[in-house]
């Protein structure tokens, strides 16, 4: 089984970590995250990224310097938009991006 590795960024600490949580529930899918933009180029040198999920706070022009970042190193990245709505909405968004049914 293929793991695909996900990269949360947001603003919130504790949105950001409950994300984490509620994506690594899932077999499929390891999850890792942060609140400092600074961080994302060291991140996605040590790690494949499969895909990146935005969480709230930040700014169109932040989620666009950082997709330019992220999809210099892996240029494959999907990008997921999460705003709230639950962990059912979050699945659903995943099983999109991915085109799998998450267990």
């Amino acid at each position: 089984m293929k793991i695909f590795n996900v990269l949360v960024v947001g603003k919130n600490e504790a949105i950001v970590a409950l994300l984490i949580k509620l994506v690594n529930k899932y077999p499929e899918l390891s999850a890792q995250g942060t609140c400092q933009l600074e961080e994302i180029p060291s991140i996605c040198l040590k790690s494949p990224l499969d895909i990146l999920l935005f969480s709230s706070g930040l700014s169109l022009d932040q989620e666009k310097e950082i997709s330019q970042i992220v999809a210099q190193i892996h240029p494959s990245v999907k990008i997921v938009e999460h705003f709230g709505g639950g962990s059912g909405l979050l699945r659903t968004e995943l099983n999109q991006v991915l085109g799998i049914e998450l267990a």
